[in-house]
């Protein structure tokens, strides 16, 4: 299976570990991504609100190189995905913006037919990979690991978007935890907000936002948390001390990017998906260490 892979931007800088991690996965479970290497910045959602033709001619452009190159389009972070799933759906349903926009892609010799699917690396593994071939392929079932999902807002809402009948019910991020031979765990915050729309403003929101969900979580038994978005991953791991500071407890919550999950479960250690890059450390994860080292290469 091949796809035209657009990481974004905060797995290119900040979180640069979580693409390092989707190709060494990728190629583990036989996924051959085509990188993006000229696609820019979605625009987070700031950019819609201030220059709506720069945000669709931007995220445009994305599902134009991906159909310059034949592809189906991967992400791995939510925001993008909301933005280039927004952007396509204005662009089938505006002949004048789908001129507009082909207008200014003409100077790179691009143009857009809105037949490029989107994808998120998550329902990769569900409706590509498949639940069969993916158990198939754990080679080091993560027995014992104890995991609160956290979904983000950006991959279950708006529903109408995802198909979803009841956006906080979506269970796959649950149901890949139970493949991967974890425990997933319930608690109240898993369809929340972390907030990373408002810290560059104050950072006290997120803070306060995402602070009550890892309490949530650990007080559910969670020994670690796994998140399918870059930006909910930069909340949750790097304000942890903020957090602690705040709800005036210690936290000591380790959180994965999606594709460490899933290598950890496929043999790879944790050293390979740079988990040690984290501001939380993960020690939790040292006997699985041990497993991955010993796992069929």
């Amino acid at each position: 299976m091949k796809f035209a892979y657009y990481p974004g931007c905060s797995a290119r800088s900040t979180c640069a570990e979580l693409n390092e991690a989707t190709h060494l996965v990728a190629k583990r479970l036989g996924l051959d991504l085509v990188q993006l290497e000229s696609a820019t910045c979605t625009g987070a959602r700031e950019l819609r609100a201030i220059d709506p033709a720069g945000f669709y001619a931007l995220n445009v452009r994305i599902l134009a190189l991906a159909e310059s190159h034949g592809l189906p389009l991967m992400t791995i972070c939510n925001t993008c995905t909301l933005n280039v799933l927004d952007a396509h759906a204005a662009f089938v349903s505006d002949p004048e913006l789908a001129r507009s926009v082909n207008a200014r892609l003409a100077d790179e010799n691009l143009h857009y037919s809105g037949r490029t699917k989107i994808s998120h690396f998550l329902w990769v593994l569900h409706e590509e990979i498949g639940e069969q071939r993916l158990s198939q392929q754990v080679v080091n079932p993560l027995k014992g690991l104890s995991v609160a999902a956290f979904y983000g807002c950006h991959i279950t809402r708006p529903p109408a978007h995802y198909g979803f009948v009841d956006s906080r019910n979506n269970r796959a991020l649950e149901r890949l935890a139970e493949i991967l031979g974890c425990q997933p765990i319930e608690y109240s915050g898993r369809a929340e907000c972390c907030g990373f729309h408002t810290a560059a403003h104050d950072e006290r929101v997120a803070i306060k936002l995402t602070g009550k969900q890892v309490l949530a979580a650990k007080k559910g038994g969670a020994t670690t948390m796994v998140t399918p978005c870059p930006l909910c991953h930069t909340v949750l791991d790097s304000f942890q001390p903020e957090m602690e500071k705040d709800i005036a407890q210690k936290l000591d919550m380790p959180v994965l990017h999606l594709p460490q999950l899933v290598g950890l479960a496929l043999g790879l250690s944790p050293e390979q998906l740079k988990i040690d890059h984290h501001m939380v450390p993960a020690g939790v994860l040292d006997r699985y260490a041990a497993a991955a080292s010993n796992a069929p290469k």
